[in-house]
């Protein structure tokens, strides 16, 4: 029986060598498993990072851009209105004067002007009839 005894001692220390070499084991896995879950998302963060960085910086490029553009659109529009105010202002001297110092022939354009624009709005308004 003492022997028997020593056989099922021996068999319980063995299975708990074999138990605690498996808890050892799965233990270590698992912080192996750990350890490379952590790496991969210290890896993905700073991918993220970087692609948040590498985002930003082409936004700040687009908006620098557009500021660029619509300030040379603004610039462009605002030397056409200046020019174009002034041509305007030059016609209005110069039909001024001409009507000023040849008011028969001003009245003969205006009268001709008219006549014209009266045929063509006439001449429109027969051809959407027809239709």
């Amino acid at each position: 029986m003492a022997d028997m005894k020593s056989e099922i001692e021996d068999g319980v220390d063995s299975a708990r060598e074999a138990v605690a070499d498996g808890v050892e084991t799965a233990r270590k896995r698992f912080q192996k498993l750990g350890d490379q879950a952590q790496d991969r998302y210290k890896k993905v963060s700073e991918d993220v990072r970087r692609g948040a960085e590498r985002a930003s910086q082409e936004i700040r490029r687009g908006a620098e851009r557009a500021r660029e553009t619509y300030s040379d659109v603004a610039e462009n529009a605002q030397q056409t209105y200046a020019r174009v105010r002034s041509e305007a202002g030059n016609l209005s001297r110069e039909v001024s004067l001409f009507v000023r110092d040849n008011p028969a022939k001003a009245v003969m354009i205006a009268a001709g002007v008219g006549f014209l624009l009266g045929l063509v709005v006439r001449g429109r308004g027969g051809r959407d009839d027809e239709e």
